[in-house]
């Protein structure tokens, strides 16, 4: 899979799994469970080093300071049900990819590395989607975007849109442009 593209039918388990962490960590709920089942759609937003440490502690099921891929495993399916659900061999890949000291488990660094990568992506594929495969986001691909999301706005409100966090005054969103807005 291609991670800029809005239109495949898969998505990568990094890219789930943050999108997944972020509603764990929301600020609304008193548990990373509670908060796991009421929603699996909302936008990207930062988490915390409190949160991070919140659902790392959520995960590590038998409190070792290390998640296993069969922890890893075990909590999504737990708390998100067959849609969250990985194979053994895309646990063990998510804690490979992550797992700076090669002992096959994920420690908190480990752990908040991968959230920032599977954010980073999921700010990529936005930006595809809003940026209609451009390398920019421009007031009509905005506006286009919008409409489609059943927002209504005229171009003109999009150039203001977009001029709050234009650094560079080209009337145009880059990735760099759009990451800072979403943050």
């Amino acid at each position: 899979m291609n991670p800029g593209d809005s239109n495949s039918a898969t998505t990568s388990p990094v890219s789930s799994f943050a999108r997944f962490f972020k509603k764990l960590a929301s600020p609304t709920k008193k548990s990373p469970k509670d908060t796991c089942e009421a929603s699996f759609s909302a936008p990207l937003s930062g988490g915390s080093d409190d949160d991070i440490h919140q659902v790392f502690n959520y995960f590590d099921e038998n409190g070792d300071g290390k998640i296993s891929p069969e922890e890893l495993k075990n909590r999504l399916k737990g708390v998100g049900g067959e849609e969250h659900e990985l194979s053994d061999e895309e646990a063990e890949m998510m804690v490979r990819l992550s797992d700076a000291d090669g002992d096959g488990m994920l420690g908190l660094d480990d752990f908040a590395k991968m959230m920032k990568e599977g954010e980073e992506g999921e700010l990529r594929e936005a930006f595809v989607m809003y940026s209609r495969n451009s390398s920019v986001i421009t007031p009509k691909s905005l506006k286009k975007m919008l409409t489609q999301l059943g927002q209504s706005t005229t171009v003109n409100d999009c150039k203001v849109m977009i001029g709050r966090f234009d650094v560079n005054g080209d009337g145009v969103l880059d990735f760099d442009e759009f990451r800072a807005m979403m943050n």
